[in-house]
């Protein structure tokens, strides 16, 4: 059995600019980056690789020892996981889809995928500007309105 990550949609959305990825996670308020692997495992998630298609395609796409890289991976799969961005599904061998799992490109040097957590926009995320508001039409934090 592989396994298969699926964002936790529609409370996750996010956006592949220029080698970064930005998860924003609208339950949580919270919101992420991730450069290099780690922007390219989110693509790979997005295009509905399995865990076993993406370790192909990083062993195939990146130079580096390829226990490490599966256990970079691993982290990286878990760290998604533990902040609610996807979740795992288990599909058979014959029921994952048929995609090659090599590049043709030259490898590259493999950097540890990391997740950066963001959590300094919860507040406003959290504000509801239609009901939360103050006399003068300030979105209010809901806190503000029990003291």
């Amino acid at each position: 059995m592989d396994t298969l990550f699926v964002i936790n949609a529609p409370s996750v959305v996010s956006e592949v600019i220029d080698g970064e990825v930005i998860i924003m996670n609208v339950k949580s308020g919270n919101y992420y980056s991730s450069a290099e692997v780690g922007a390219a495992v989110w693509s790979w998630i997005e295009q509905g690789r399995t865990k076993g298609q993406m370790r192909g395609l990083a062993a195939s796409r990146y130079q580096g020892d390829d226990r490490f890289i599966s256990e970079s991976l691993e982290a990286f799969f878990e760290s998604l996981l533990r902040e609610e961005l996807v979740r795992a599904v288990s599909v058979s061998e014959a029921g994952a889809a048929d995609q090659a799992a090599v590049e043709n490109s030259a490898p590259v040097a493999f950097t540890v995928p990391k997740l950066c957590a963001y959590t300094d926009m919860q507040d406003l995320l959290f504000l509801d500007p239609i009901h939360d508001v103050d006399a003068i039409g300030w979105p209010e934090a809901k806190d503000a309105k029990l003291g």
